[in-house]
């Protein structure tokens, strides 16, 4: 145990390669503007002054410290710019923000614009947030710290950054490893606290609900057993998560569960962005491990198997219809 700090500390602080982090930052970046895509018709209803939901209420549920779009548009009202047009100017200089972010201009400075505007439209969306806007904005926040610019940018064609191995790069994506790791096992830990999850419930009510619907599985009713075992492994997944995804011999299977989880999430409930989202965030945080494993997998199968082949080899064939010798 007393050894157990410095460890700790060396794996934390290990210079790691830029790499994965500019592929999440291009992914990341590319998510967001395609989830604009199906918003570009109700931007003004989900986040304009008389939306769905109100500023006069979604002001009053955002702390007064973080600012709010009506709190802009007040200030732009003084200068002629109405609150419909403060809400297309702050969505177009978004848009600017994620474009530059994912070409890699300027990184950190786009990274940190766009997650201060996502805040005003966490704030203005009010009752129509769900988790994948909170991972898209815990993403953004892990790109403002991140040396996300130092490969597959332009900085980097630009001689601003370099696509050397960093400190900064290892922390930070070891930071996006456990963060992730308390997300799962909390999930885990507070669904098994209930019975939905050992008794299928949860599973059956979620494929059954109309808004999550996207395939016909009422025969699961007739074999209660698919949905029981499948609460039973998402649990198991999640709970098992803060332990398996460190061990070389359980990470890809962990990784491979997990994912596989999401993608059930997208095909059967129709949740495409929360469960891309998450993907994203696991192949950034725990990808680059998973390919390593593998790699020294292979490597250690090699000599083995260029060994059996000698053998092989060594052996006499018999002649075509005789019996060995």
């Amino acid at each position: 145990m007393g050894r157990f700090p410095s460890r700790f500390l060396a794996w934390f602080t290990a210079p790691a390669s830029p790499r994965p982090l500019g592929i999440l930052r291009i992914a990341l970046a590319a998510l967001c503007l395609v989830r604009l895509i199906p918003l570009r018709d109700s931007v003004l209803a989900i986040w304009g002054p008389y939306g769905f939901v109100q500023w006069a209420i979604t002001r009053a549920t955002v702390p007064a410290i973080l600012p709010h779009l009506g709190d802009l548009a007040h200030l732009l009202s003084s200068f002629g710019v109405a609150p419909n047009e403060t809400v297309w100017l702050v969505l177009g200089l978004q848009v600017a923000a994620l474009v530059g972010l994912l070409l890699g201009w300027r990184s950190r400075t786009l990274a940190a614009a766009a997650f201060a505007l996502d805040v005003l439209f966490l704030g203005a969306g009010g009752g129509l947030v769900y988790g994948m806007d909170v991972f898209v904005h815990i993403g953004l926040f892990y790109l403002v710290l991140m040396p996300c610019g130092d490969a597959f940018s332009l900085d980097v064609r630009a001689g601003r950054r370099q696509p050397s191995p960093s400190v900064a790069a290892g922390v930070t994506r070891r930071m996006l490893q456990i963060q992730l790791a308390l997300v799962y096992v909390s999930s885990g830990f507070e669904k098994a606290a209930g019975p939905t999850w050992w008794n299928g419930d949860a599973i059956w009510r979620s494929t059954m609900l109309p808004v999550f619907r996207q395939l016909d599985l009422s025969f699961l009713a007739a074999v209660p057993a698919v949905p029981i075992v499948s609460g039973w492994l998402v649990l198991l997944t999640e709970v098992g998560y803060g332990l398996a995804i460190w061990s070389r011999r359980t990470r890809g299977a962990w990784l491979a569960a997990t994912l596989g989880m999401h993608l059930f999430i997208g095909a059967f409930l129709g949740m495409w962005l929360f469960a891309s989202v998450m993907i994203l965030l696991n192949l950034g945080a725990f990808g680059p491990e998973v390919l390593a494993d593998l790699a020294d997998l292979a490597d250690a199968r090699r000599p083995r198997a260029l060994a059996a082949a000698q053998r092989r080899r060594s052996v006499p064939a018999p002649v075509l219809g005789l019996p060995a010798a």
